[in-house]
């Protein structure tokens, strides 16, 4: 079987079942989309070891620059004019910190960041309100990230096992 051969298969099974558990329990902090997006993460940033380390930071930090933009923006009061300051102050900090290597992944810290940004702007209120609830919406999508990263992971060494057969 071929490499891409192999990923379809794999994946849409894991994906399917993925997807049926992420129904079936109903957890608000398993969001299965936010899922989808840290498996894609997790492949755009090479796959392995490291792809699953840089990816995963990078969405964890992304989660936090959008926080905290979405924290100062409610705190401020929300308008157009301070949600762009809100963002654009934000993505400086994001893209600014991949001169750390620990944070070069900026696609994957895009990732977190606008993943935290839709959920918040979808579903807020049944998080909570104020920063504590952004934290929740925050903490809701670096966890399904996280899944998604190791799902990639495992789906990455299954494949290669199948390939190989």
């Amino acid at each position: 079987m071929d490499l891409i051969t192999g990923l379809a298969v794999v994946i849409g099974i894991m994906g399917g079942i993925v997807t049926w558990a992420a129904i079936t329990i109903g957890n608000p902090y398993l969001l299965i989309w936010a899922v989808f997006v840290g498996w894609g993460s997790f492949y755009h940033c090479g796959g392995k070891e490291a792809g699953f380390k840089n990816s995963a930071v990078a969405n964890l930090w992304g989660a936090i620059c959008a926080a905290g933009a979405l924290i100062a923006l409610t705190s401020i009061g929300v308008t157009a004019i301070m949600a762009g300051i809100c963002v654009g102050i934000s993505i400086i900090v994001l893209i600014l910190a991949s001169k750390l290597p620990l944070l070069s992944a900026i696609p994957s810290a895009v990732y977190g960041y606008a993943t935290t940004a839709a959920l918040f702007l979808l579903g807020a209120a049944a998080y909570g309100e104020g920063a504590s609830g952004i934290i929740k919406v925050a903490l809701a999508v670096v966890l399904s990230l996280i899944v998604g990263n190791m799902l990639g992971y495992i789906s990455e060494k299954v494949t290669g096992a199948v390939v190989k057969s």
